[in-house]
């Protein structure tokens, strides 16, 4: 295929606009109904294989850089069976159903066809914080309401609009904006706790899941106060708890994106189409990778979340959390990787930290070729890392944690032979045959035994249960003595510190 590596908002593009798809479920007991009543109103939704499909329905309104507040209820009985909005954000490599506007902030429920108290999955998307729509394909939850978990997906606000922080250039009124990303998910997790119910959701057993930018939301999530308590277990897909802005590194992106705008005086009023030009011309001209990030503010966000974590005021939820072993293969190019590092390919470390680590992985690693060390290396910083540190430290404050690694090698396409990022999401969604999915991995039915595991363990995880599936060995809970990992292969093995040679580089 044409363009690969791609850029990281493209990277979820090729496979997120399909159809809406679900498969049957088993015999209903009892019928649960179409027509629900939530805080907004009356919503009509569908059957679709068995499972009921509501999509599109507001959880609350967003005006540019402000807080994000709840949606204004409507009269009647308010259709959700059409695609939800788009927050706005630069095109990718396949279009969105639905239409782009800045007032975006709905969700996507897939709910078991039987009434009853069902386990809850709130997923949140990936795309660099600057891409990404609740409906992509991909990630549809029917297979999991098929199988009694009543799954939303959310909107958020992305890029500037969600991740830019306006205060010392728009006022007090807009201080804080650079996380109302984040404050759009909360406030979409209030909405799951006071109407999830009427879909037959248990909202004491809601797990907070995401992948790639989303699983680094989660982690945020952990670190934020005003989202205690609206979550009972947390689940993140190469992601972590420390990409995020200190303010004064925040406010210096906010000052260059004006600039790129022509001025303050335009960010309120500019249409979004300059406003998204500005946010890649700013993105060009900054030196290091994810520039829209959350902030520390000191209130919102009181600190860095992996510190959170690691000072014990973060709630001791369980874990399950872990990356994939090829993850940079997607946006680094052969070239690149053969080349010197560079700041701008790094997310949370400094260029001469990481030139010290390249020194200790080619001495660790003498076979591999700079390109590989590479790779390597800096799927260790952005993902790898990331996740070992979140699972040490929750682990250490006695939340039971399981972690894997994958491992499955990519089947055919560019990426063959490799596990590289977003590889895991087909697997846990059980959407193998979704669009792209052979293009871009290779996937075909005969991959179907990992994805009834992967997506088997992760029912039984949001279910309230030790993570596990036919196909799959007893998962260890991970700890500081075994660091036992379930190494996700063609033939699935728990393994004691999988990563030790690596793990005490970045240690050191």
């Amino acid at each position: 295929m044409a363009g690969f590596p791609l850029d990281r908002r493209h990277a979820l593009g090729l496979i997120a606009a399909a159809p809406l798809l679900a498969r049957a479920a088993p015999a209903a007991l009892s019928p649960a109904p179409l027509t629900v009543a939530t805080s907004g109103g009356l919503v009509r939704g569908q059957m679709a294989g068995g499972v009921r499909v509501f999509t599109g329905i507001p959880y609350g309104r967003a005006a540019r850089f402000a807080p994000p507040r709840p949606a204004a209820r409507w009269a009647g009985v308010r259709d959700a069976t059409g695609p939800a909005p788009v927050c706005p954000q630069r095109p990718g490599m396949m279009p969105f159903a639905g239409t782009m506007t800045e007032d975006c902030l709905a969700l996507n429920i897939w709910a078991p066809a039987t009434s009853g108290r069902h386990p809850v999955l709130v997923y949140i998307h990936g795309g660099g914080n600057e891409t990404g729509w609740s409906g992509e394909a991909l990630t549809a939850g029917d297979r999991f309401a098929a199988d009694g978990v009543v799954t939303v997906t959310v909107n958020y606000r992305v890029g500037a609009l969600g991740f830019l922080e306006t205060g010392a250039l728009l006022g007090a009124a807009h201080a804080g904006s650079g996380n109302n990303g984040m404050r759009d998910l909360v406030l979409a997790l209030r909405w799951v706790r006071a109407n999830i119910a009427a879909f037959g959701g248990d909202p004491a057993r809601v797990t907070i899941a995401g992948e790639s930018a989303g699983g680094k939301n989660v982690g945020t999530l952990l670190g934020m106060p005003m989202a205690d308590g609206l979550y009972a277990r947390a689940a993140i897909f190469s992601g972590g708890g420390q990409t995020v802005h200190p303010r004064p590194q925040a406010e210096a992106f906010a000052r260059l994106l004006a600039e790129k705008l022509g001025g303050a005086d335009k960010l309120l009023t500019a249409p979004v189409a300059d406003l998204l030009a500005a946010q890649e011309a700013a993105k060009a001209a900054w030196p290091q990778n994810f520039p829209f990030r959350p902030v520390v503010d000191g209130h919102d966000l009181p600190m860095v979340p992996l510190e959170r974590l690691r000072a014990g005021k973060a709630p001791r939820v369980p874990l399950l959390i872990g990356s994939n072993a090829d993850e940079s293969r997607v946006f680094v190019t052969p070239a690149q990787a053969a080349a010197p590092l560079q700041p701008r390919a790094l997310s949370n470390a400094t260029l001469a930290d990481m030139e010290t680590l390249d020194a200790a992985y080619a001495r660790a690693f003498p076979d591999l070729s700079t390109a590989d060390r590479h790779w390597r290396l800096l799927t260790a910083e952005e993902y790898g890392m990331p996740c070992l540190r979140l699972a040490q430290v929750q682990a250490a404050h006695g939340a039971p944690v399981w972690r894997y690694r994958l491992a499955y090698p990519a089947p055919g396409g560019p990426f063959q032979g490799h596990s590289p990022h977003v590889l895991d999401v087909p697997f846990t969604f059980d959407h193998l045959s979704a669009r792209g999915m052979a293009q871009f991995f290779g996937l075909t039915a005969a991959d179907q035994p990992l994805a009834d595991a992967m997506h088997g363990a992760m029912v039984r995880f949001v279910s309230g249960a030790t993570p596990a599936a036919p196909g799959l060995p007893a998962w260890q809970t991970y700890d500081a003595k075994t660091r036992a990992t379930m190494v996700l292969d063609h033939t699935p093995a728990m393994a004691s510190d999988p990563d030790g040679v690596e793990r005490r580089l970045w240690d050191e």
